[in-house]
């Protein structure tokens, strides 16, 4: 008992300082945005994939995965070509695609996989799993990178910003007053986009918790 009450009291103290409460406060908006974003991406990707799919037809998958050849060997198979020239034409020019991280035969039937040409810097691997694209940061790169969606860059610069504000490497768990408030009027700008659908009830949560009284009593919203 006496172990317990003493992490209740560590835990107490902890939520009782501002910081630690605005550094809260600022993963939780980042959690509600990531959960819009996710769903917004999960469907750009799935109709991105079908209207690729009957721009190209009829066509077999690829046995020798093409964008894995060297550049010596660099001639793609016909339904690979097709699908990298889809994908090319709803590429962000000012992006590069670094093709041999691809897995080209799978393109036809992964719609994931297609949406991995737009994420830089993400390991295959992580996309075994459908809901790679909850990740706030891959999500926002989709954003970005993919001309179907219309986000200013700068505005997702600003949130990917926000985010790294929050992450787990920040072990002092701790955010001033006008961090949170930026965090928040970021956040409540991307939401604002009209691709993103009805996001009133999401704005609200986050206008919440940045209008949230200062109190010594602890933090009224866990």
């Amino acid at each position: 008992m006496g172990q317990l009450t003493s992490r209740q009291e560590i835990l107490q103290t902890e939520v009782s300082d501002p910081e630690m409460r605005n550094w809260l406060y600022a993963s939780m908006a980042i959690r509600e945005t990531s959960q819009v974003l996710a769903k917004y991406v999960h469907t750009q990707i799935s109709q991105m994939h079908k209207n690729m799919r009957r721009a190209i037809g009829a066509s077999g998958p690829c046995k020798q995965n093409c964008s894995h050849k060297d550049e010596k060997n660099n001639v793609w198979c016909t339904s690979c070509d097709r699908w990298r020239k889809e994908i090319l034409c709803v590429c962000n020019p000012q992006y590069k695609i670094n093709w041999t991280r691809l897995n080209s035969s799978q393109w036809h039937a992964n719609p994931y996989e297609v949406a991995r040409a737009f994420i830089p810097r993400a390991h295959r691997l992580y996309y075994k799993s459908a809901e790679f694209h909850e990740d706030f940061r891959f999500s926002l790169s989709f954003i970005e990178n993919c001309l179907l969606c219309s986000a200013p860059p700068l505005l997702c610069q600003k949130a990917r910003q926000c985010q790294g504000r929050v992450k787990r490497k920040n072990l002092r768990m701790r955010m001033r007053d006008e961090d949170l408030q930026v965090t928040i009027s970021v956040l409540t700008q991307l939401l604002a986009l009209p691709e993103l659908g009805q996001t009133e009830p999401v704005v609200h949560k986050l206008q919440l918790l940045q209008d949230l009284p200062d109190t010594s009593d602890g933090c009224k919203i866990m």
